[in-house]
């Protein structure tokens, strides 16, 4: 990209999984860095075994020996390949997992309370994960920050007065959006957020069973209906976040 003297910023978002301290002493918050950079699991559904590479010039040692073997043999040349300067850093989050420190002090999962509230995708409705989530990722990439992905799926229907009534969908959005202002005012740097998705889409595996827009698709006619969600959130843009 830079080679061809296109302009305009160079990041990338691979998808990782954020981790929240379940108290706010030290203990519990080290336990939750410490988990989120942790590559304790072959699913590979982590941050440090892609960004470490790319940033760092290296890949984490927990990685390394948790795939033996297996993993990517590498030269010095190879790392300098792909340790390449990046402009920003892209993050997909949704949800988080809270963590606490262990009587070792080793972190550990926190199991959600019963009813906890879930989205219609069935994941927990975590808005402090736009909190930790950049403030993780900034202390140890140091690199600006785009949410490049935030939003739920819900259950949206045309209703008899026309209209597309999401109120669960506008207040997961303020409080996402009030935790990353959170992040900004504690000097995390936050150049812009993204909602996933202006409209209903084909989601991956979920097929059109899951909707995320802000605008409701009827998809066997294709007309598009805004949602109560679209008003509000032009109504934050318009504002710069002081109508969340």
């Amino acid at each position: 990209i830079r080679a061809s003297g296109a302009k305009g910023l160079v990041g990338w978002a691979p998808c990782g999984i954020v981790k929240m301290p379940a108290a706010l002493d030290p203990p519990n918050v080290e336990a939750a860095r410490r988990a989120m950079f942790a590559v304790d699991s072959s699913a590979v559904w982590n941050n440090a075994w892609w960004y470490d590479p790319a940033l760092l010039g290296k890949y984490p040692e927990d990685g390394l020996a948790l795939f033996g073997k297996d993993a990517p043999r590498f030269t010095d040349a190879d790392m300098k390949t792909i340790r390449q300067p990046l402009d920003f850093l892209g993050l997909n989050i949704y949800h988080g997992q809270t963590v606490e420190a262990g009587p070792d002090g080793k972190p550990r999962n926190v199991a959600r309370p019963a009813g906890a509230p879930t989205t219609a995708f069935d994941w927990p409705v975590t808005p402090e994960c736009l909190y930790w989530g950049p403030k993780f990722m900034a202390e140890r990439y140091r690199l600006p920050i785009f949410i490049t992905e935030n939003g739920m799926a819900n259950c949206d229907w045309v209703a008899r007065d026309g209209g597309a009534h999401d109120p669960q969908r506008i207040d997961y959005l303020a409080r996402h959006v009030g935790e990353l202002g959170r992040a900004v005012a504690d000097g995390v740097d936050v150049r812009g957020y993204f909602v996933w998705s202006i409209l209903d889409n084909f989601e991956w595996a979920e097929g059109y069973t899951k909707r995320f827009g802000l605008v409701h698709v009827d998809y066997a006619t294709q007309k598009r209906t805004l949602k109560d969600s679209a008003k509000w959130y032009q109504a934050l843009i318009a504002s710069n976040g002081t109508e969340a």
